[in-house]
């Protein structure tokens, strides 16, 4: 038996699914994620919607079912290779306020092809990040559609990150992991993941320009924080050809999705500058709760 089919045979093994968008014209981020533990009888998923009045979400475990796309209102459906719709249908929270009815027709339309982080990492960081996830794809997209938010209407044009990665999915086992993307435009973006075990660090991404991923080998990240979450941070990207890639990242927002006893995600809508250019993503960071 193969390593991967060992780790396929783990009570922890996951298969996630992962959307989010930015509508800079209505100030609205949406992120979500299903996930499936096939061993361990168990799907689960979180819904969020942020604007500058309101961060509100949602998150739900299940057994798992006949319907591995389809968890408490929120719906995947693979249109083809390149395209997604994503539906939801249901409350959100934001305690101590009501809850917020949400109803979201979007679809997501890749704008690259899928960057596969085995490009990135050798055979060592491999091994390190085997209790995270085993295969990692990335690849980003305009989201359009509509949301209504307690009735009220917003027609959606956004750019966003998709991933999938299927694998181990301990949530305490990295000391800390950031996953940082950015939409610049239709034909630029970049994604980074700094992921640090007690081994050491795996950094792996790409920066998408001139119609090419360039696979992304290593990152010096400094991170300033605010009351304890991350506030601003400067970025060294290097790709496999030597390029470096400065890119400074601001906080515009943030929510906080709790994953175990021990982690939280701090998932935060970012404003970054690039060569005098402007873009949005999402930067997540997984730390210890406080």
């Amino acid at each position: 038996m193969d390593v991967l089919e060992k780790l396929k045979k783990h009570m922890e093994w996951n298969e996630s699914y992962y959307f989010n968008f930015h509508d800079k014209n209505n100030q609205l981020t949406a992120f979500m994620r299903i996930g499936n533990k096939v061993n361990k009888d168990e799907k689960s998923m979180f819904f969020y919607l942020m604007s500058p009045t309101m961060t509100g979400g949602i998150k739900i475990e299940t057994p798992l079912d006949k319907e591995p796309w389809n968890i408490a209102g929120l719906k995947y459906q693979e249109l083809d290779q390149d395209r997604w719709r994503l539906k939801y249908d249901g409350p959100i929270y934001n305690p101590p306020d009501k809850p917020i009815d949400v109803k979201m027709d979007v679809t997501w339309e890749a704008l690259n092809p899928p960057m596969d982080y085995k490009e990135c990492v050798n055979h060592e960081q491999v091994e390190m990040s085997s209790n995270v996830a085993s295969q990692h794809y990335e690849q980003f997209g305009r989201a359009s559609g509509i949301i209504e938010i307690n009735q009220q209407h917003y027609n959606i044009k956004g750019y966003g990150e998709r991933d999938l990665s299927l694998g181990i999915r301990e949530w305490g086992s990295p000391k800390i992991w950031m996953w940082i993307n950015s939409q610049f435009s239709a034909t630029e973006a970049f994604n980074i993941t700094k992921l640090s075990v007690e081994e050491g660090d795996v950094d792996a991404g790409y920066f998408h320009i001139n119609k090419k991923n360039r696979p992304l080998i290593k990152s010096d990240i400094k991170v300033e924080y605010s009351r304890g979450t991350p506030h601003k941070f400067n970025m060294k990207l290097y790709d496999k050809k030597g390029n470096e890639y400065q890119v400074a990242g601001e906080v515009v927002r943030y929510g906080m999705v709790p994953v175990d006893e021990k982690m939280v995600l701090i998932e935060t809508l970012s404003k970054y500058h690039w060569e005098n250019k402007e873009g949005y993503g999402i930067a997540e960071f997984l730390v210890p709760k406080p």
